[in-house]
């Protein structure tokens, strides 16, 4: 026999070694995945090219096919010049227009299209289109089909390259020019252009500081094929305006809505300019570089066309976008995010299509990388001795073209999760929209230009929120009801209860979820005021009923003492039915007769949210001094009165505390009334029907049967012959509940109560179905949130679709992981805390 012991010795050591490897493993497994996304980011120098068009052809413009095998640059007589950024060979060379020389540029950021100017005031709109072609073997020359996998060669004004999968892929650049769009006679000084949801937004300020707009439709003729383009808006004589007139301004934006511009002069001024109806309006003007003593070198969009970077002479870089301040219908360019000043000149700055990567050039050759947005330097690199004049970074973000006074260079770029920092998983940050920074979740949207938040602390907030009024509810009701069960019932009882109970945890928490929705929700949110007010009065109604009890004769009340919290909790029926028919009437009294109205702030004072928040720990107080101080008199003058007068005197003091808490409450929230401060907007707001309540109420009842079940086993096994001890001293047996079996078993009741907490932290149907999923941070118990086990749910099939959403989703389990072992860890030392003090006992 003894080998069967010492084999179920190690069976049962090895079965605790591998859960605690398991679980072990599984923190790893997180960390591994979640890991990537805190790695600095990656930023070479691949190869030196020789400069776009030769020594001679000076670019000012240059960006990358979506292969990264080819860019292209603009010179300015309006000639573009496409490579190879193998080894720069030139590729093809085209031409804007029947080769006159554009006075201005820009090419629409995202638009795949660019607009010219001319100095007779014409206009012309060209997209360029990367046309890529996948030929068979018989479309390739003979002298081509040695290509290796990966190989590429410059062939028919294009790149043939040959694919991983075996496939020829032939990729070539051609300009697609619509016809000339004339707005006046002056020279076209500066231009811009956007592409709208209504199409694209021409913008131009020509030599007699006249301001154009033309909402531009392409019209395709049917029959010949021919496409005509039409031209409406109108003009701003900026000439005349004092704020604008004596203004050289010397570049122009237009935001991704055609409907705000700004114009930016060398000493940082900036006119913004806005729409109003069919033409543009100054809307103000502003300064957005701080330095006196500094002048605006640069600016470009970001991706979104929403935030626009600032480069000034002194290496500082800004990004401003528009917000609107409170009662004024016109955006002002906030300064959102500064990044760090370099040690020269801003010459240069490209922004990324696909993200907020900003690059930027400096006068002394250095080169640095940044995600705009969380204001992280992701690279930096240098260029010796020379001057950025150029810079583009490629569609897919792992390649940036450097342009220098006499050479260009490569370098490739590796910052998948550039996006993500420590500040943007729990700190502020200023997102576009947004009127302050804030902790935003929002890992998707439907536009293109949409930035991913994914601050987790919303997510942190919520969980705890939720667990927070589950616990509320459900550990006090599983508390008494274990002590109930396991000191007031009779064997017999207990046998049949606690059984029915324990079933209760077994419903599945998605029927619950579905319950709290659909049937307590809308419920509740018609009643509201009812329930609050039966809530409150319950307590007070059972202490009413345990005072009316000691009225019996003491021989009555020996013979039904069995009975007595039966009796007692009877009393709640005609005491919540009264308060259900009483709450109208508090809720024209308190609440200006519609309460919803009045957590919107739209009636009444914040005099009874006082209160409302005030009654439990003003109650509280009241208790405590009632019970420290009123016990001892009654005690010390007890024996010389009858029972019938100390069960009078006793409800006496009982219902002389009850007028002191509401005198209390009342004083103190005049006080806080009368300073000007409202609950509403914080811990009171607008209802909304799924809420926190909903979800306490709904959770509270999951994590009750798990809570009951471990308290009431717990206290059982606390021996008898303390009991007996206790009873046996004529103390009653409720102090020989809370004095004497309480203690003891607090380690039981510690574990259970987490376990209740375990239980409610990683619940997710439940808060899925009737919290409303909304990842906002707000106090309100009549609101919603998002917590971190729903969020996983909820967004793990459409992250598998972005590596950053994914990892940051793996990452998020990894907090809720490291919170309920965290939890757990602290359960544990607590309990064993309590045996110790309970075996020195």
């Amino acid at each position: 026999m003894l080998w069967q012991d010492a084999l179920a010795r190690r069976l049962i050591a090895l079965s605790g070694v591998g859960s605690i490897a398991a679980v072990a493993l599984v923190g790893l497994f997180l960390v591994w995945v979640a890991l990537p996304l805190l790695a600095p980011a990656r930023f070479d120098q691949t190869r030196d090219l020789p400069p776009t068009g030769g020594s001679d052809r000076a670019v000012v413009v240059a960006g990358i096919d979506n292969y990264g095998l080819m860019s292209w640059g603009l010179t300015p007589d309006g000639g573009i010049v496409v490579r190879s950024l193998a080894d720069g060979a030139p590729v093809a060379r085209l031409q804007v227009g029947a080769g006159e020389a554009p006075t201005a540029w820009a090419f629409g950021f995202g638009t795949g299209s660019a607009a010219f100017g001319y100095g007779d005031g014409r206009t012309r709109i060209v997209d360029f289109n990367w046309q890529t072609r996948f030929l068979t073997d018989d479309e390739v020359p003979a002298d081509l089909r040695g290509l290796g996998v990966g190989q590429s060669r410059i062939w028919r004004a294009g790149i043939l390259v040959r694919t991983p999968a075996g496939q020829w892929r032939h990729q070539m650049l051609t300009l697609d020019a619509h016809e000339a769009v004339v707005l006046g006679a002056a020279e076209i000084r500066l231009i811009d252009l956007a592409r709208t949801t209504s199409g694209l937004v021409l913008t131009a300020l020509d030599a007699d500081n006249l301001f154009h707009y033309r909402k531009l439709t392409m019209k395709t003729n049917m029959l010949t094929g021919e496409v005509r383009v039409q031209a409406r808006g109108g003009e701003l004589d900026l000439a005349g305006m004092p704020e604008a007139g004596k203004m050289a301004f010397k570049a122009l934006h237009l935001d991704g809505t055609g409907d705000f511009a700004v114009l930016l002069s060398a000493d940082g001024t900036a006119l913004r300019l806005a729409r109003r109806g069919s033409g543009f309006t100054v809307a103000g003007s502003q300064d957005l570089v701080a330095d006196p003593t500094a002048t605006l070198t640069c600016s470009t969009f970001l991706a979104g066309r929403i935030s626009l970077a600032v480069g000034d002479s002194k290496g500082e870089v800004v990004v401003w976008f528009p917000v609107r301040s409170e009662g004024s219908d016109e955006p002002v360019l906030q300064p959102a995010h500064r990044l760090r000043p370099g040690s020269a000149a801003v010459t240069s700055l490209a922004g990324s299509g696909r993200s907020r990567l900003l690059a930027v050039g400096y006068g002394n050759g250095t080169i640095r990388l940044y995600n705009a947005t969380n204001e992280r330097l992701l690279g930096t690199g240098e260029i010796t001795g020379q001057v950025v004049v150029g810079l583009a970074v490629a569609p897919r973000e792992d390649l940036l073209l450097v342009s220098g006074l006499r050479s260009e260079s490569l370098w490739s770029v590796a910052a998948e999760y550039g996006d993500v920092s420590g500040r943007t998983l729990i700190g502020r940050i200023w997102y576009e929209g947004y009127p302050a920074p804030a902790f935003v979740w929002q890992s998707s949207a439907a536009s293109d230009g949409f930035e991913p938040k994914l601050s987790l602390v919303p997510l942190i907030f919520g969980t705890l929120k939720a667990t927070f009024y589950s616990l509320l509810v459900g550990l006090p009701l599983a508390f008494l009801a274990a002590i109930y069960t396991s000191e007031f019932l009779s064997r017999g009882a207990r046998a049949r209860v606690k059984p029915v109970i324990e079933i209760m945890a077994s419903l599945p928490s998605v029927v619950l979820g579905f319950l709290a929705a659909l049937v307590v929700a809308p419920w509740l949110e018609q009643v509201v005021v009812q329930a609050l007010c039966v809530v409150l009065a319950a307590p007070f109604l059972v202490l009413l009923g345990a005072h009316l009890w000691q009225f019996l004769p003491r021989r009555s009340a020996a013979r039904l003492d069995r009975w007595r919290p039966a009796a007692v909790t009877a009393a709640l029926g005609p005491g919540a039915a009264a308060a259900w028919g009483l709450a109208p009437g508090l809720e024209r009294l308190a609440f200006a007769g519609d309460f919803k109205a009045w957590l919107a702030g739209q009636a009444g004072s914040a005099l009874s949210g006082w209160v409302l928040l005030l009654l439990v720990p003003t109650a509280a107080v009241v208790a405590w001094v009632s019970i420290r101080y009123g016990d001892g008199i009654l005690r010390s003058r007890g024996p010389r009165w009858s029972s019938s007068t100390l069960a009078l005197l006793d409800l006496g003091r009982f219902l002389a505390a009850t007028a002191a808490t509401l005198a209390a409450a009342l004083f103190l929230a005049w006080l806080l009334n009368g300073s000007g401060w409202d609950p509403r907007g914080s811990v009171f707001d607008t209802y909304v029907q799924r809420n926190a309540l909903v979800v306490g109420i709904a959770m509270g009842f999951a994590i009750i049967p798990l809570i009951y079940t471990i308290a009431e086993d717990a206290l059982v096994s606390v021996p008898d012959h303390l009991r007996a001890a206790s009873l046996g001293a004529g103390v009653t047996p409720w102090q020989t509940a809370m004095r004497v079996v309480v203690p003891p078993a607090m380690s039981g009741l510690f574990s259970a109560a987490m376990i209740g907490l375990g239980r409610a932290v990683g619940e997710t149907m439940i808060v899925l179905m009737a919290a409303g999923n909304t990842p906002i941070m707000d106090l309100n118990i009549f609101n919603g949130f998002r917590t971190l086990s729903a969020n996983l749910a909820v967004e793990l099939p459409e992250a598998v679709q972005n590596s950053t959403h994914y990892r940051t989703l793996f990452l998020a389990a990894l907090v809720l992981f490291a919170l309920t072992f965290a939890l757990n860890t602290v359960a544990e030392v607590v309990r064993l805390h309590f045996r110790r003090q309970t075996s020195r006992l």
